[in-house]
């Protein structure tokens, strides 16, 4: 089976789950001979690139003219596409282009999206170009509810797929013992944040929060930050006195073998998001035995953490909320070491073998759908309203050439 993977995100500074778990796939699928090709936005950044050329995955990063005007290279990228002739075609993430070629493609293609985040970002190019999906791969429950109930797609046309996740072979309570001195209660508590440093996503400022007011409580902590974005700034400034004292340790953007290292020599893993899809940082920590303390948000976070079973669901930017959770379980190590191997007993079935078979199953059945029902091309079909704009085509597209000599 031969399979186009469209990303045109891999240009930016910042990895994210959606990148990451693109990678993962690729890689089972090439493993189990699958033919894969993997179209970019001109050149991947060196941290999103690397390992791409060792995947086994064809990279295809000239496609169409990125300089040109959405309009006009929409066709020039649906007839690459329709020579190349794929069994499925797959948005991974995209604005505008894997989106707008969708009404120009051979109908014999199995065209797919997948929904990574609970946010308007995949689901208003899902409603618009619903017509023209073969089916639509939500990350999450709660995102694939939305493509039926926000997008118009057929409950039979959703499939959920979890991202896949490495876990550790044995959990906490294997590996622990209630008279070590930290099941005892002493030692610093370890927090980690796995994660993009952003505000409008992630909330940063909360985490920020959380630390200095648990350096006013007094509590004996350490903090991982492992992660980059356009708060690292403010980040390094507020906890300025919490990392020269070694309570936070800032790391930056971190390998995904360090990653897991780093999360199987924590206890408890922070996530202070206004919403997520189905957090694969969140996985990792429950999968090798952190006990998460997470926001209350609609999608991912509570199909995997029980709300003082495994973990604690707080309300989004309650900062005193995280703080008593985080003192209750410093507190009581032997209720901690409880939820750890609770949490790690909840995230080891989430594994990259599951989520590659449930993939191959869900091209197939696409595949099958595509041929028994062949939707009609439609070259007329309007642009979504993102992709449209107030001035005239003749005027856009001579702004394009004037910023392509500009560049040259």
């Amino acid at each position: 089976m031969k399979i186009v993977f469209l990303d045109t995100t891999l240009r930016g500074s910042v990895i994210g789950g959606a990148h990451t778990s693109l990678y993962t796939l690729i890689k089972g699928l090439v493993r189990d001979h699958f033919e894969v090709h993997l179209v970019t936005q001109g050149e991947p950044t060196a941290k999103t690139a690397l390992g791409i050329d060792e995947l086994g995955a064809t990279v295809h990063r000239n496609s169409w003219n990125h300089g040109a005007l959405v309009e006009d290279s929409a066709p020039v990228f649906s007839a690459w596409v329709n020579e190349l002739l794929p069994d499925v075609f797959v948005i991974s993430v995209s604005a505008d282009m894997g989106w707008v070629v969708l009404p120009l493609l051979d109908p014999k293609i199995a065209t797919l999206t997948i929904g990574h985040n609970d946010s308007e970002t995949f689901y208003m190019p899902a409603r618009h170009y619903a017509r023209f999906l073969t089916r639509a791969v939500g990350v999450s429950k709660e995102i694939c509810e939305r493509y039926v109930t926000d997008c118009g797609i057929d409950r039979s046309r959703t499939d959920w797929i979890p991202y896949g996740v490495t876990a550790a072979e044995t959990g906490p309570a294997e590996t622990s013992s209630l008279v070590d001195q930290r099941a005892g209660g002493t030692g610093p508590l370890r927090l980690i944040y796995v994660g993009r440093l952003d505000e409008e996503q992630k909330r940063a400022s909360d985490l920020i929060s959380t630390a200095r007011l648990l350096s006013e409580r007094g509590i004996d902590y350490t903090l991982s930050i492992l992660g980059d974005g356009e708060l690292m700034g403010p980040v390094k400034e507020r906890l300025a006195a919490e990392i020269a004292t070694r309570r936070v340790a800032l790391y930056g953007w971190v390998e995904g073998n360090k990653v897991i290292e780093r999360l199987r020599e924590s206890d408890v893993f922070l996530l202070t998001s206004n919403y997520e899809g189905f957090c694969i940082s969140l996985m990792e920590a429950m999968a090798n035995g952190c006990c998460p303390v997470v926001t209350d948000i609609r999608s991912g976070n509570k199909q995997l953490v029980r709300d003082g079973e495994n973990g604690f669901v707080v309300p989004v930017g309650d900062v005193p909320a995280f703080v008593e959770k985080i003192i209750c379980l410093a507190n009581d190590r032997a209720q901690l070491l409880k939820f750890r191997q609770r949490a790690w007993e909840t995230g080891r079935p989430y594994s990259v073998g599951r989520m590659v078979e449930a993939y191959e199953k869900c091209f197939a059945e696409a595949v099958r759908d595509a041929r028994a029902n062949p939707r009609t091309p439609d070259p007329d079909f309007p642009l979504m309203e993102s992709c449209r704009s107030k001035y005239p085509l003749w005027l856009r597209r001579i702004k394009a050439r004037a910023k392509s000599f500009s560049r040259a």
